[in-house]
Parts: structure tokens; C-alpha cells; sequence
């Protein structure tokens, strides 16, 4: 035989191992689709200091925050877990007597915006009220450097995550916080997700080198169930009221996929793909996504009607995880960058890229997009939206800067 088919044959049993190890890491390895280094929450640059200005009692602050603008509040300056709720409350109105009414079942109140968050640092839960702009600690639990919060809706309790370690090694820890500082517990170690969904949902994944195995169960922990046990081992999922949807983790360097996951069944149907750097944002009950991809070096946004099939193309570009659901599911919310450098999605997860975001609604219907806040040009302040939320009667738009953690609510 001679040197030259030698070498040839070498050189296909390289290729071939490359392409096996590629699709074991693709399809198989924990974490294999994502390039995202260090904190496994992504965030970056936030420190653990806590946020100054944030009530160290149990008092109430008034004329909290820092007003950036007429309508732009920095509620923090320090980092908060990301992950905040919004609810609709009601506020006697400032003078009136709570009792009085104006018919025989009405107090006289005025609506307001309450939003609970967990500062980063202490794992205290507070109470941020919008237009009254007061704040009040309403827990005091320690549980320092939660990263990030998933909450039920009515602001009750919610399943802070954060970085432990024992025995020299480091897990991560998910536990159910009651936000008035009542009973509260520990879930399995490293899962990889803990959702709410609505008011009385709770879904975990657990993720290994053979697979993953995604829980349902009530918000107390009652009635879990197994919803799948697939053998992709590396996604992300996102539950709805409706179907869930599941996507490998975005990555411009390999193909992403999006899957439906049958509520009842737990049986996998692909949606999307193959787009490369793909990320995706179902709607509340599952009946469409939004998605951003990358196609040779640029980002696009496109919206799924999940009967119909049918995407339309979004006048923006963005990355899908920048974004909220209007509460009618017609229009998204989305900070989108001034900028967009190379590299996506990669270096922004990596935190080696930062954007400079305006906020926009865009209807997804018509396709135009309206300019919500430009906080440079307001404010003077450069912010990377991510986790944004509205509450259900879009009053107020909460969202966090992925750079210092710090907390914004802005006046819709």
C-alpha cells in the first residue's frame, strides 16, 4: 500500500471521528451547544455589592429611586436577581378616607404598579411600588448572590437560583422563597431550570450527560409529574399555558433548532430550523413565537404563527431574549441595540459584547414598530435590556441592565 493511500485513509478516520465527537456534543453533552463562559446564568459585569438606596428594614422609602427622566426611574443602582413580577394593585388615594366610597362596594382608590424583587446580594425580597414610588423590604431571608428568579404571578413566592458550593465543588441551588419571609425550601440540586407558568404551574429540568427529564408540577410541589425524558441534553425550554417549546442553546457556530413539547404527552415536534445563533420567545399561550437567528453575520427577528406555520419578518433586529410579550400577545416589547457587533449571539452571552439599547413595541401584526424610550437620549444612561416584563395592564415596563444588574422601570 502505498504512503499516499496511507495518508488519505488517515485522513478520513480524522474527519469521521470530528464529525462523531461533533454530533455527540451537539446532540448529547451537557451544555456542548453553548459557548457561554464563566457565570452559568450569564450575567456579566454586575458585582455582588448591595444596591444602595434599597431600605435596610423593614421601613418604607419614599421617593425611591433615581429619576433619569420624567417617566424613566433607576429603581437600583446595585444588582438585582433577574427576574422581577409586576402586578395591578390598588392605593387609597393620597387625602381620601379609605373607608368612604363612592357607592356602597367602591373605596376610593387609585391603580397603581407593585413589583417585587430579590437584591442580588442579600436575597431580601422587596416591594417597589411605581407611581407611588415608595419601597419596602418584605423579606428578609439571607440568600446571598441569587442570580436569577422565577416568580408566580400574583408576587407570592418565587424560586430564586443561585451558586453554592461543598466538598470544593460548586452547585447550583434552587429555593422556593416565600417574598413575606414565610416558609420557604430547597429543590434538587443542578437543575437547570425552574419556571413558573402563571399562577399555578412549576416546571424543572434536570439535565445530564444522557439526556434531560423535564418535571410539571403545582406551584407547591404537588401532583409533579414527568412531562418528557428526552436524550438532548443541552436546551433551554420555555413553558406556556398551552404547549412548551424547547430549543438547543444558541450558538452562531452550530444549527439550532425549535421544538413544540406536547403539554399532555411530553412528544417532541420540530418547529424551527435549522437557523444558526437561534433563541425564541413563545407567547403566553402558545400560539406563536417570537425567534432571532443569525444568517451570515446578521441578526433577524421573525415571528411564528405556530398553527399556521407561516413567520413573518420583524422590522428590528434583536435578540429574541431581549424581549416581553404584550399582555394581548399582538405586540412585543424589546430593547434593541443602537449596534450590533460581530460575533452574535455568542459574545453577548460570553459577555464580551454590550449593547446600548433603545426600547420599541412592535406590533407583530402590522409590523411597525414604535419607539417606547431612548434612554441615552433621555437620561444619559447606556442600558442592555434583558428580563423585561410588563404588568398585566401595561402601565409600567420593568426590565434589568445586563452590565450592572441594576433595575429600571419606565411609564408607559
Amino acid at each position: 500500500m502505498s504512503m499516499k493511500r496511507i495518508f488519505i485513509i488517515i485522513a478520513g478516520v480524522i474527519v469521521l471521528i470530528g464529525l462523531l465527537v461533533g454530533i455527540y456534543f451537539l446532540f448529547f453533552s451537557k451544555g456542548a451547544a453553548t459557548l457561554t463562559v464563566g457565570d452559568p446564568f450569564g450575567n456579566t459585569g454586575a458585582g455582588t455589592a448591595t444596591g444602595s438606596g434599597l431600605p435596610n428594614t423593614d421601613g418604607t422609602l419614599s421617593n425611591a429611586g433615581t429619576e433619569l427622566a420624567p417617566r424613566l426611574i433607576k429603581v437600583t443602582d446595585g444588582p438585582v436577581a433577574r427576574g422581577t413580577v409586576a402586578m395591578d394593585i390598588q392605593l387609597p388615594i393620597p387625602g381620601a378616607d379609605p373607608t368612604a366610597s363612592t357607592s356602597s362596594t367602591t373605596p376610593q382608590t387609585t391603580p397603581d404598579v407593585e413589583a417585587h424583587f430579590i437584591d442580588r446580594a442579600s436575597g431580601n425580597v422587596y416591594a417597589y411600588i411605581a407611581h407611588a414610588r415608595t419601597l419596602t423590604r418584605i423579606s428578609n431571608k439571607t440568600l446571598p448572590g441569587i442570580q436569577e428568579a422565577s416568580w408566580l404571578s400574583d408576587g407570592s413566592r418565587a424560586y430564586a437560583r443561585f451558586l453554592s458550593s461543598s466538598a470544593g465543588s460548586e452547585h447550583i441551588d434552587t429555593y422556593s422563597l416565600d417574598a413575606h419571609g414565610g416558609g420557604g425550601y430547597l429543590l434538587e440540586q443542578n437543575l437547570s431550570q425552574a419556571v413558573v407558568v402563571g399562577s399555578s404551574t412549576f416546571f424543572s429540568l434536570l439535565s445530564g450527560t444522557t439526556g434531560s427529564v423535564g418535571i410539571v408540577a403545582k406551584a407547591d410541589g404537588s401532583n409533579a409529574r414527568t412531562l418528557f425524558s428526552s436524550l438532548l441534553s443541552s436546551i433551554v425550554v420555555h413553558p406556556t399555558n398551552g404547549n412548551f417549546f424547547a430549543t438547543n442553546k444558541p450558538s452562531a457556530f452550530i444549527d439550532g433548532y425549535a421544538f413544540q413539547i406536547d403539554r399532555a404527552t411530553g412528544a417532541f415536534g420540530r418547529v424551527l430550523g435549522p437557523y444558526s445563533g437561534l433563541s425564541i420567545l413563545p407567547n403566553s399561550s402558545g400560539t406563536a413565537v417570537l425567534y432571532s437567528y443569525v444568517d451570515a453575520g446578521v441578526v433577524h427577528l421573525r415571528v411564528l404563527d405556530v398553527n399556521s406555520h407561516t413567520t413573518t419578518a420583524l422590522p428590528l433586529a434583536t435578540l429574541a431574549d431581549k424581549c416581553t410579550w404584550s399582555t394581548d400577545n399582538l405586540s412585543a416589547y424589546c430593547g434593541v441595540p443602537t449596534a450590533l457587533p460581530s460575533n452574535l449571539p455568542d459574545s453577548w452571552y460570553q459577555g464580551a459584547a454590550l449593547f446600548t439599547d433603545r426600547i420599541w413595541k412592535i406590533d407583530l401584526t402590522q409590523r411597525v414598530a414604535t419607539l417606547v424610550v431612548d434612554p441615552t437620549q433621555v437620561g444619559n444612561v447606556s442600558i442592555d435590556a434583558v428580563a423585561l416584563t410588563t404588568d398585566p395592564a401595561e402601565d409600567i415596563l420593568m426590565f434589568t441592565d445586563k452590565h450592572t444588574g441594576a433595575l429600571y422601570a419606565y411609564d408607559l
